[in-house]
């Protein structure tokens, strides 16, 4: 039988290496994400509008690659242990995104964005990791703290990157963003221990049990509801730096667009590490229904911005209550599943989240270059008002195991 706990006096010091780890990373990520529509828009030589629909191809390029390859990297999770897919990850896109630095073309930069999406899914793998070695008591706990970190990295890595990029270029911020996932991956090898026991034959994740775990009424609901969380978020991605651009055009574009994001940034970490703490006595559902409704709201102010201060303090907003829907709706997904099948669940759930990071760039872009970049966000919020309703609506109020699923007798032979 799989077993990826560490013992019991070791589970934190795992968790908080993760931590770091992960924080590192995603401030990595975060370190490029201000000025990607603006590089495009200079490798292209495009308008606003046109650099606001190739950034959103490929962010999409990005997500649906990660959508297809998600599952497998969770099926060999739980086949090979969590801590490999962690290192492939990190260190897999360090590569990749280097690579961007040196980008002749947009078609170049897609292919890249294209193969990190296949390479990546840090969140996913280091939650998997992190399930399978914290208490089923303490999860909540430890996934507000994985998502704080996230949001940290995500906080500070905007504002980082934008100088950067204002002050030595694109390039050089890409090549930054590759050492810095390296980082992430050398901790995550030196400091994590897993003590993982291949599984037996019979017991080995497959497809089919891949399959029969999404469409179980535990799990589906779960990943219907991420990807629509996901998807709205990301239609405004490709667009912020833009609007800032259109709202002050001989500002540092790059640098405001950053000061926005490490603002929101800094609000979710602490708004995603109370809500693990309230998910001990306040049902996960109510904290995901209360941060998708409250979401829906606070993404309307910026579509009547009149200034780049304006824009920011909106989009400093949606931190308060972003926080807790990550927390929330991992939480539930590791509650929801056996110890057995945290790496497929976890897959499933980077899929679904893919898909929604795929599909809605795309959308954003389309919609942006089409009827202006102000509405984009009206059209975030109706996304987050249908991930309310689809909570209230499908997610039980307490997470129900779903049922391991049992092999056939060609799989266990």
């Amino acid at each position: 039988m799989a077993s990826a706990s560490a013992s019991p006096a070791s589970w934190q010091k795992n968790l908080y290496a993760v931590f770091f780890a992960e924080l590192i990373v995603m401030a990595g990520f975060s370190f490029v994400f201000p000025f990607m529509p603006l590089y495009i828009q200079q490798l292209g030589k495009f308008t606003n509008q046109q650099a606001a629909f190739w950034a959103g191809i490929g962010e999409g390029a990005s997500g649906i690659a990660m959508f297809l390859s998600a599952p497998l990297w969770g099926i060999m999770a739980d086949r090979m242990g969590k801590k490999p897919m962690v290192l492939r990850a990190m260190f897999g896109t360090s590569v990749v995104v280097a690579l961007i630095a040196i980008a002749p073309n947009v078609p170049f930069v897609i292919v890249m964005r294209l193969l990190q999406g296949a390479l990546s899914g840090t969140i996913a793998a280091a939650s998997a990791l992190v399930a399978s070695i914290t208490p089923r008591n303490r999860m909540t706990f430890a996934m507000g703290l994985l998502m704080s970190a996230m949001y940290v990295g995500n906080s500070i890595g905007p504002l980082l990157g934008g100088l950067a990029a204002d002050r030595f270029g694109f390039r050089v911020t890409f090549f930054i963003t590759g050492g810095l996932l390296l980082t992430g991956g050398l901790i995550v090898l030196i400091l994590v221990k897993e003590k993982f026991e291949r599984p037996v034959q019979a017991e080995r994740a497959s497809m089919r049990s891949m399959l029969q775990l999404a469409a179980s009424k535990q799990i589906l609901p779960l990943l219907v509801t991420q990807f629509t969380l996901q998807a709205g978020p990301n239609m405004v991605a490709p667009i912020i730096p833009l609007f800032m651009e259109q709202l002050n055009p001989l500002g540092a574009a790059a640098t405001s667009a950053g000061i926005a994001f490490t603002i929101a940034g800094v609000i979710a970490a602490i708004s995603a590490t109370i809500a693990g703490r309230l998910g001990a006595r306040i049902p996960l559902k109510t904290i995901l229904v209360t941060s998708a409704l409250g979401t829906c709201l606070v993404y309307l102010p910026p579509m009547f911005a009149r200034n780049t201060t304006q824009l920011t303090a909106f989009i400093a907003l949606r931190g308060l209550v972003n926080g807790g829907i990550m927390t929330a709706s991992y939480s539930i997904l590791s509650l929801s599943v056996p110890a057995g099948q945290q790496g497929i669940a976890f897959g499933l759930g980077q899929s679904a989240n893919s898909l929604g990071n795929g599909l809605g760039p795309v959308v954003g872009g389309a919609l942006g270059s089409s009827l202006g970049l102000k509405h984009v966000f009206a059209f975030t919020s109706g996304m987050y008002l249908l991930a309310g309703l689809l909570v209230i609506r499908l997610v039980p109020k307490r997470p129900v195991q779903a049922q391991a699923a049992k092999p056939t007798s060609a799989e266990a032979g």
